[in-house]
């Protein structure tokens, strides 16, 4: 009888000792994930709401970037936005622009990956367009040599529209809106249908208008 109690306590210690172990193991595995957690390499849903709204915005972006790009008959329309690409040895900021929206038309190619971190410098001649003639329907060819006369000939572009975006102080340049056509019969069949240079340029900015909106009220509210 009495090893028959030895056994059993024997069993009783040996159950102890398991249970300590896992529950050690147990507390390892808790602290891991909240450490993991608090580093953002594990996603539980916490901020579905906010992942929820990114999408909602860009979603909606896109759809009026298309909606213009399908209005006006353009091959492509893509927005680009300025940013800060690091500073010189002076302490002067790198200005830079990427391309963060583009809808493209069937057949044309995206210009999404190749158009990313791109000096201002480089491309001077698109801000003077924008900041003179903005929504103007522009020939390509009239264009004086440069980076990027050369990039929209790669891209078999003939004509091409810009207008800025801006911040709703009206002041602050957030990017601009480059819409494109490969080819000049979308533009002269909306000229036979009695759609003006004139009337569709203000059809480019009225569109842009709303774009700009959504934007300026997006980063007012930091969404």
């Amino acid at each position: 009888m009495k090893s028959i109690f030895e056994s059993l306590y024997g069993v009783k210690d040996a159950l102890l000792s398991a249970g300590e172990m896992l529950g050690l193991l147990g507390i390892g595995v808790v602290v891991g994930i909240m450490g993991a957690i608090k580093k953002r390499k594990i996603n539980l849903g916490w901020n579905s709401k906010k992942d929820k709204m990114f999408v909602e915005k860009h979603g909606r972006i896109h759809e009026l970037l298309t909606e213009l790009r399908v209005t006006i008959r353009a091959s492509r329309c893509a927005i680009f936005q300025f940013h800060n690409g690091g500073s010189f040895a002076d302490g002067m900021s790198i200005k830079r622009f990427s391309v963060t929206h583009e809808s493209c038309d069937t057949g044309t190619n995206s210009v999404l990956l190749e158009s990313q971190d791109a000096l201002v410098t480089r491309y001077l001649d698109v801000i003077a367009v924008m900041n003179e003639s903005p929504g103007k329907i522009v020939a390509v060819s009239s264009l004086s040599p440069s980076a990027f006369r050369s990039c929209l000939e790669i891209n078999s572009v003939e004509y091409f529209s810009v207008v800025p975006l801006r911040l709703f102080d009206g002041l602050t340049t957030l990017g601009f809106v480059c819409c494109h056509w490969r080819s000049a019969d979308p533009l002269d069949e909306m000229e036979k249908e009695g759609i003006t240079q004139n009337e569709l340029q203000e059809l480019i900015l009225n569109s842009v208008g709303n774009i700009n909106s959504y934007f300026s009220i997006n980063r007012r509210y930091g969404r």
